[in-house]
């Protein structure tokens, strides 16, 4: 089988296909476990879960949907989400998607108000007006460690809202957060602005730490709590190396006049600068490496692709070889501009593919073009093919050399011809129009011209068969 040939920590690249059907026992369970693996690959849905499901790992739990439980019964669905209930390190990392269908799985049951039962997460999504008064502190004490940047642009006013029943039901009258607030508001503090982390209890600080990112404003308010000396960190003029190191993820936000509060002779400037040296070799190493997996024509038939891959690293994963092997397959799926230049960039290397860069060709600028052959009519028939988008066919006029002759004129035809400009139509010689098929030219498109058709007169012989029209 394959999952006993690949390494654990390479199952991220096993495509899905081979990943359909695994043995009801407990014994492939546990080989599932061990190895990493990647939401899209789905694996939780060929997995017969019966009594097993929490033993299942984080890694293999993140694949759950609504449509792989259909089977199951309401107690293995509700066992199910609560053993998605993990924190730390071991979190099961669910999408919105997957959290509100979990709410919608345990919302009618009798224990659905038991919050310390759920994921953190699904407890974003409850109707809040179902969690009884008696109840609204211990709602927002479990809430505490749920990730608010999950919330969807379509549902991200949810998080105003949570925070405004928060305030309601602890009783919060001011911008001045005690540290019981605080410690109950839990990783909701990450919504606060800077008014509200300045003038707030210390402990404020460590949830701060928890935050995936923080503002500009919010910087600011944790510098000026920090500089006025009752935090754990102590007065400015006590602070050192150890301190930064205990500051941890702050210390990639604090301005550089920050650090002017700092002994100079000590060597806290040498451990900024490797923190910082640090932040950025991973952050190149995150645009420059492909961590996504290389793609190869597996990776490309996937239903999935390119969906897996941001903009970065389809660039970084996509060799030029493969390119070139799988052009026609690559262009088919992808329709993205930023990812079609990306192709077109890697095609640079490659000679004789023009014909087959389909949606691709519709991205290309004429510094592109230049460095194509279109010197045959078959080649300018594949770039002019309507299905795949709009075509500027005065990009083929941009390359000195370059005119319309009766041959080109037939294959730009449509809706491209009433698009060319009047100077552009007295260029083409009356011999060229008269070999253009009638129909082609004139009678599809005759309401779509946008200048005086008397004005094509000038290069057309008074004895073309289109004088009649004229």
């Amino acid at each position: 089988q394959i999952i006993d040939n690949v390494p654990d920590n390479l199952a991220t690249e096993i495509p899905r296909v081979y990943l359909l059907q695994f043995p009801d026992d407990i014994n492939t369970v546990i080989k599932l476990n061990k190895k990493k693996w990647k939401p899209q690959q789905n694996v939780f849905s060929n997995v017969f879960i019966g009594l097993f499901v929490s033993s299942l790992s984080s890694s293999v739990l993140q694949g759950f949907t609504c449509t792989t439980v259909r089977s199951l019964g309401r107690r293995q669905i509700k066992n199910l989400v609560r053993a998605c209930r993990r924190k730390g390190t071991n979190k099961v990392p669910l999408v919105e998607t997957q959290l509100t269908c979990m709410y919608n799985q345990i919302k009618e049951e009798s224990d659905a108000t038991s919050f310390s039962l759920y994921p953190p997460d699904v407890l974003l999504y409850y109707d809040y007006s179902l969690v009884p008064r008696s109840s609204c502190r211990s709602y927002f004490q479990e809430l505490a460690d749920a990730d608010f940047s999950v919330f969807s642009p379509a549902l991200r006013y949810k998080r105003s809202d949570l925070f405004n029943n928060a305030r309601s039901c602890l009783g919060i009258t001011s911008k001045i957060l005690t540290e019981d607030n605080v410690s109950v508001l839990g990783n909701m503090c990450c919504m606060l602005d800077g008014s509200y982390i300045q003038n707030s209890h210390p402990s404020i600080l460590e949830r701060l730490k928890n935050c995936p990112d923080l503002t500009v404003e919010q910087t600011s308010a944790v510098v000026t709590l920090l500089t006025n000396g009752k935090t754990p960190y102590g007065v400015p003029s006590t602070w050192n190396e150890q301190t930064l190191k205990d500051l941890g993820m702050f210390t990639l936000y604090l301005p550089s006049t920050f650090y002017l509060r700092f002994d100079q002779v000590s060597n806290t400037c040498i451990y900024v600068r490797e923190q910082r040296r640090r932040l950025k070799r991973e952050i190149r190493q995150s645009i420059t490496k492909c961590t996504a997996g290389v793609i190869t024509q597996v990776a490309i038939s996937d239903p999935a692709f390119p969906f897996d891959y941001s903009v970065n690293q389809f660039n970084n994963c996509l060799s030029v070889s493969t390119v070139k092997d799988n052009l026609d397959a690559i262009t088919e799926k992808v329709d993205d501009e930023e990812y079609l230049r990306i192709v077109l960039q890697k095609l640079k290397e490659v000679k004789d593919q023009v014909q087959l860069l389909s949606a691709a060709s519709r991205v290309a600028t004429v510094e592109d073009i230049r460095s194509w052959n279109i010197s045959k009519i078959d080649t300018l028939a594949a770039l002019m093919d309507y299905s795949n988008g709009g075509w500027d066919p005065i990009l083929y006029l941009a390359i000195r050399g370059n005119r319309l002759g009766s041959a080109e004129l037939n294959i730009i035809g449509g809706p491209n011809l009433c698009s060319l400009e009047v100077d552009i139509i007295r260029t083409i010689s009356s011999q060229n129009f008269s070999s253009v098929s009638l129909f082609q030219l004139i009678r599809p498109y005759i309401g779509e011209l946008t200048f005086p058709l008397t004005q094509i007169n000038i290069n057309i012989s008074t004895q073309s068969k289109f004088f009649p029209f004229l």
